[in-house]
């Protein structure tokens, strides 16, 4: 087995969120120590998302759809109950700090609120006959092959990998911003609403606006894009003949297809020079079409990993999503 490499690993390392979960669990228990409540306020809430992220990681590898919603279904009832624990009124143990109940009690918050929104999501879909009938019945896009070379012709909104990262840090942003915003403002109702009704009230009144704001400026943005992928060369270009990325496939660092996983998207980040995002999920697409990417062909896979492109290690087991890295040296 080929040992992995030290920089690849501190990489994973790096961006997973359960590290992030620890540090800024034990921040905001230090500050809250230090008397600085509204510091450790915000290390809390990152620090219940991040542990919520990690476990609907996991999730995220369970391959049997039925096991896998169960699971999320059992951990959306222990995230109640710890709700219900945490914010139950009265004195905790003694052996509890109280630097660690303060940020137990606001950490709980954003965590079961990402469990139980993630959850519903995937119950409504579950549910949902009617509209999977009506899915199947879309037009998915296709790869095309001629000769050594295949394309794919879909609707997407094309953005720089860095503009891709800093619209999600800037929504996280003020997200927190918000909830903070409120609880300073608005802090005698913050206190009788409590935790779970303050993300549920911000969720409706700044989220649901911000959602339609981003979609409206995406579909703004859509252009058709024709994508070009071979052993030699990896080229995208709109209909208009821009040329949005146009390099060797040995100038290509990683691809990244999500065929189901939202937002359904292609990333390809090169060895020199920004990165590109093709987002097809938030795209304004023909009525009859699906809003899905197909997976790499097997043939074209080959011929990717033939000239040093290879799977992840690590990410082999996630359905709907293949990422294609170059070994670095």
């Amino acid at each position: 087995m080929t040992p992995t490499p030290a920089g690849s690993l501190a990489r994973r390392v790096l961006w997973h969120p359960f590290p992030w979960a620890v540090v800024c669990f034990a921040g905001a228990v230090v500050l809250f120590g230090l008397g600085q409540e509204f510091w450790g306020f915000l290390p809390s809430l990152v620090a219940g998302w991040a542990l919520a992220q990690t476990l609907l990681h996991a999730l995220a590898f369970v391959r049997t759809r039925a096991v896998s919603v169960a699971a999320h279904l059992a951990l959306g009832i222990a995230a109640g109950f710890a709700v219900f624990l945490i914010l139950q009124p009265g004195d905790w143990p003694v052996a509890v700090p109280l630097t660690v109940r303060s940020t137990l009690s606001f950490a709980i918050a954003p965590f079961a609120g990402w469990i139980w929104l993630s959850l519903v999501g995937r119950v409504t879909a579950a549910v949902q006959t009617t509209s999977d009938k009506r899915a199947a019945q879309l037009i998915e896009p296709a790869w095309e092959r001629c000769g050594s070379e295949w394309t794919l012709r879909l609707p997407v909104v094309p953005l720089r990998r860095s503009t891709y990262l800093a619209v999600g840090a800037v929504l996280g942003v003020l997200a927190a911003g918000a909830m903070a915003t409120f609880v300073l403002v608005f802090a005698d109702l913050a206190q009788r609403l409590g935790p779970m009704a303050i993300l549920l009230l911000l969720g409706w009144a700044v989220g649901a606006p911000v959602y339609l704001v981003v979609g409206a400026l995406a579909r703004a943005r859509t252009t058709t894009v024709e994508l070009c992928l071979s052993a030699e060369r990896v080229r995208v270009r709109t209909l208009d003949g821009v040329t949005l990325m146009d390099a060797g496939t040995d100038g290509i660092r990683s691809l990244t297809v999500s065929s189901r996983n939202p937002p359904t998207r292609i990333v390809m980040r090169p060895v020199e020079g920004p990165g590109l995002v093709l987002l097809v999920g938030m795209a304004r697409r023909p009525r009859g079409t699906a809003p899905t990417v197909p997976e790499l062909p097997r043939r074209l896979r080959q011929a990717l990993e033939e000239a040093g492109l290879t799977v992840a290690e690590g990410k082999r087991a996630r359905a709907g999503e293949t990422t294609l890295e170059r070994s670095p040296g």
